[in-house]
């Protein structure tokens, strides 16, 4: 039996349960859905899309390749596998950065759409908010909390995002 295309659909998105299977991608997808949060906070103080998009995607990009440096040079350490070890490096990263820019996505699209960026920049805040909510969930599921347990670690996770919410409304 194939999976409707909806089904599908909900596979290769971010919230998907399936989407990152392992705890280092959960931690990354939390890490990266933060910085991109706050980094879209952050430029929403332009007011203008274009440069809220710079913003976002250049600091996305900045933590990425830091993380990504810092665990290059832990992999350059070993002598055997080196090219098998930086590849896999750069690779498990890439949470980071999908997590990161997906509130962003959210963002553009409805900026463009309804040419309300300050609606678009709470909308992709809100978008967040979820995405942490959802990834602590995930991860507590994953470690066979209970579901009151789960529920805890899902409102302590979307808890960062509404710091970062908190930051956004302090800026103006």
């Amino acid at each position: 039996m194939t999976a409707s295309p909806g089904r599908r659909l909900l596979r290769r998105t971010v919230l998907s349960h399936h989407r990152w299977q392992t705890e280092r991608d959960l931690a990354q997808s939390i890490y990266g859905t933060v910085i991109g949060a706050a980094a879209i906070a952050i430029g929403s103080t332009y007011a203008d899309l274009g440069q809220i998009v710079l913003t976002v995607v250049v600091t996305v990009a900045v933590y990425w390749a830091a993380e990504r440096y810092a665990e290059l040079l832990a992999a350059a350490v070993h002598s055997a596998g080196r090219r098998t070890r930086v590849l896999a490096a750069l690779r498990h990263g890439l949470p980071v950065v999908e997590a990161g820019l997906t509130p962003l996505v959210l963002l553009v699209v409805l900026a463009l759409l309804t040419g309300r960026v300050t609606f678009a920049v709470f909308s992709a805040l809100g978008l967040a908010i979820l995405m942490l909510g959802a990834f602590g969930h995930a991860a507590a599921r994953r470690a066979e909390a209970t579901r009151f347990q789960a529920l805890g670690w899902s409102l302590c996770s979307a808890a960062l995002g509404g710091v970062v919410v908190g930051l956004k409304v302090l800026l103006h």
